[in-house]
């Protein structure tokens, strides 16, 4: 539709709930929305073929500034915007667009360590070296750009380096073709386009973002383009650089991993547009605290965008070798 993408929920002013959270993940979109500033609205869209129609009387209500919605709108699946629809939450209001709820709290207790808007301070911890290093603990998710949504990722910081990480999923059941090869190309192009927008790679992602779009209206009846795309990013050597000054020398998850994963996604689309087999992929969700420890937050993130599509809810409970971690 043209719109831009805000960031955060501070740079928002429509919040689209797609399909039905459980109950925890709606706690966290009622966080989100108190978060918004007026002009906002807040739609929740049940099915794909209300969309377009939702979302252009949302745009209708922003152009207006209309504040609050009343009457047959509130049926249609908008929220108003009024102070009353706020969440009656008194917890870290500030740590709320990062996924922190109540009673999810990863077994950390850090009420005596606030500052008067909720943010966490860092604690006192030993270092590797035998030296004291200030500890944070910090929840990643579920809603962040560029993140699996329902995913909740819990690292403890040493600068910024995670020592420990717990993962946690939120249930939603969704909406759309989830057995299309189309729809699952889509999300592998998704993921593709999440790491070159962290790797500060705009021109490419935003040629990656129309892919995407593309291949969701049907007008791509086979991979050729997406694979071309793929074998001609994968040879640039601006991204190597990229990811090379990114990712730390050394690291288990290092650049040249990242970017195998990052090309196999693309190979991946092509093969479910083709019609080719798609190797099954091993679930990551349990595998993920063990990747991301020894990690700086930058690598965290860009390896959690490129095993977006391996985060799928349902996979929670499965098992996964360590050596499949890289992906």
């Amino acid at each position: 539709m043209g719109w831009c993408i805000a960031e955060s929920a501070a740079d928002a002013d429509v919040l689209a709930v797609l399909g039905a959270p459980d109950e925890a993940f709606a706690s966290v979109v009622d966080h989100v929305w108190a978060q918004m500033s007026e002009p906002r609205v807040r739609v929740h869209v049940q099915a794909g073929s209300e969309a377009t129609a939702l979302l252009d009387e949302v745009r209708e209500r922003l152009r207006l500034g209309a504040r609050r919605l009343t009457g047959p709108d509130v049926r249609r699946g908008f929220t108003p915007s009024a102070d009353a629809m706020a969440p009656e939450h008194d917890d870290q209001d500030g740590a709320a667009a990062h996924g922190d709820h109540h009673d999810h709290d990863g077994g950390h207790d850090h009420s005596s360590m606030m500052m008067p808007d909720g943010i966490p301070l860092a604690e006192g911890a030993e270092d590797r070296d035998g030296l004291e290093m200030d500890e944070l603990h910090l929840p990643l998710g579920p809603v962040l750009a560029h993140w699996p949504a329902g995913v909740v990722l819990r690292v403890t910081l040493h600068g910024d380096v995670v020592v420990d990480a717990e993962v946690e999923q939120l249930a939603a059941s969704g909406i759309g073709r989830r057995d299309d090869p189309a729809v699952r190309a889509a999300r592998l192009l998704d993921a593709a386009g999440s790491v070159l927008a962290l790797a500060g790679l705009p021109a490419e992602f935003a040629r990656v973002r129309r892919l995407r779009d593309r291949c969701l209206d049907g007008e791509l009846h086979d991979g050729h383009e997406v694979a071309q795309f793929g074998d001609r990013l994968g040879r640039r050597r601006v991204l190597r650089w990229v990811l090379s000054g990114l990712i730390a020398e050394g690291s288990h998850g290092g650049s040249e991993e990242l970017h195998a994963r990052l090309t196999a996604l693309f190979e991946q689309a092509r093969a479910e547009l083709d019609g080719d087999a798609v190797p099954p992929v091993a679930p990551a969700v349990q595998a993920l605290p063990a990747l991301v420890r020894g990690m700086e937050l930058a690598e965290v993130r860009l390896w959690v965008a490129a095993l977006g599509p391996d985060l799928a809810p349902g996979l929670a409970d499965q098992e996964m070798p360590a050596e499949a971690a890289h992906g």
